[in-house]
């Protein structure tokens, strides 16, 4: 028979000893960590979700005028560079329209030239001399040879005109001349008439001449001297036309003068209007080659066919510019906008990359909102807060960055012990109850 050891009697004499450094072992554990969760510090931070952005915008491509696809050479996600061709757009229409434009140009051009070289009194060697000046091209070759012609016919016309008024102040002034003449030998005969006079009246008082006699050599007399008098009225009447010629000759140099300043006038004024259109019609022509504005991917494509209408101010597609900053445009709760601020350093966690391969990637602050931001759709509030990325750790992620992959800013905002955790919410609660009664 076993004997009992007096170790053993004194187990079975304490049986609840065990249990007892049991509760001292748990209470020193609950000590502890009450102490503890007083005194160290937990990191708190404030959490924003959004998505990543390129930090520069996407450049939009349109089209101000529009047409007709000729060529398509892009692709959705193809990558172009700054200046390369995208859409090649049928140019028949732009450039009959050019062609229109620069030849109503041209001629106008022609025209003020030739007008001036009239204006001036030259001759047809000064459109030459503009043909040169102007370092002459068909077109301006074609419109100079029509105002040689126009030039020419004018200048023989108005010299038409001008010689007929000539040769009729020439006749007047022979008219005169012959008038003049003629007055003279009148005068002539009617002085040897009056000698004749005077010698038979001295006959007649000596009773040797009837007085018949002196009578009709009177009358022949005043013949004469009306003669002489209508040689005058036929004079006067002569120089009267002879003088309306010369005003009618420098009347129409006068008109021709001013008809050709008007036409001047009405020229540079229809040159004025034509100039933008053929500014406007180049233009036309020169964009029916669409390039990239810069250099990046292609997005967002709406056209896909060649031979397809494209309309004025139509959005054709979008690029995103290659070598910008990637950031993060994410919305943070109001509760949690304490000390977020502009520069204050931040982890961004991809949320749609697995978590075993989703990076670590740092960044900072760039701009807060200065006030609440409300969604239209949601009706939730928000401050609107941009991350950039550490260039850094994008070299070095594995995981390829795009555009709009969701993410969430992680902003380290202070730090509270474990008990203010737990017993802050019950606090405030509690002192938010009492300010209520």
């Amino acid at each position: 028979m076993n004997k009992i050891k007096p170790s053993d009697h004194n187990a079975y004499r304490n049986p609840f000893r065990p249990a007892f450094w049991g509760a001292v072992a748990l209470l020193t554990f609950l000590f502890l960590f009450v102490g503890w969760g007083y005194v160290a510090p937990l990191s708190r931070a404030a959490i924003a979700e959004g998505s990543l952005q390129v930090q520069a915008q996407r450049q939009s491509v349109a089209h101000p005028y529009g047409g007709v696809i000729a060529k398509l050479h892009v692709a959705e996600g193809q990558r172009v560079k700054r200046g390369e061709p995208l859409i090649e757009l049928d140019q028949t229409d732009s450039q009959a329209k050019l062609d229109i434009a620069k030849a109503e140009v041209v001629n106008l051009i022609a025209r003020q030239a030739r007008l001036m070289c009239e204006r001036d009194s030259a001759d047809t060697d000064c459109l030459k001399k503009f043909q040169l000046e102007a370092k002459s091209t068909e077109d301006i070759e074609e419109a100079v040879e029509n105002e040689y012609a126009v030039m020419r016919a004018r200048a023989h016309q108005h010299e038409a005109e001008k010689g007929m008024l000539i040769s009729r102040v020439a006749q007047l002034r022979e008219k005169i001349t012959g008038l003049e003449a003629q007055k003279n030998g009148l005068s002539k005969q009617n002085s040897s008439l009056v000698q004749e006079i005077e010698g038979a009246q001295k006959l007649a008082k000596q009773g040797f001449t009837p007085k018949t006699r002196i009578l009709e050599l009177e009358r022949m007399s005043a013949g004469l001297l009306a003669d002489m008098g209508s040689r005058d009225a036929d004079m006067a009447s002569a120089r009267q036309e002879m003088g309306e010629a010369e005003l009618a000759i420098a009347k129409l140099d006068r008109q021709r003068i001013n008809e050709i300043v008007d036409t001047i006038r009405t020229t540079q004024t229809s040159l004025a209007e034509a100039l933008p259109k053929l500014k406007s019609a180049q233009d036309i022509k020169n964009r029916t080659s669409i390039s990239a504005p810069v250099s990046g991917s292609i997005v967002a494509l709406t056209v896909f066919t060649e031979g397809g209408v494209v309309e004025a101010g139509q959005q054709l597609m979008d690029i995103i510019p290659d070598d910008n900053p990637i950031i993060v445009e994410a919305r943070l709760p109001l509760s949690d906008i304490n000390g977020v601020k502009p520069n204050s350093p931040a982890n961004i966690w991809l949320t749609g990359v697995p978590r075993s391969e989703r990076p670590q990637l740092r960044g900072e602050i760039i701009s807060v909102s200065a006030d609440k931001m409300t969604d239209s759709r949601s009706g939730l509030s928000y401050f609107a807060v941009r991350t950039r990325i550490n260039p850094d750790d994008i070299k070095q992620s594995k995981v390829s960055l795009q555009p709009g992959m969701p993410a969430e800013v992680i902003v380290n905002n202070g730090s509270r012990t474990l008990i203010g955790y737990l017993v802050g919410p019950l606090l405030d609660e509690i002192g938010h109850a009492f300010r209520e009664q």
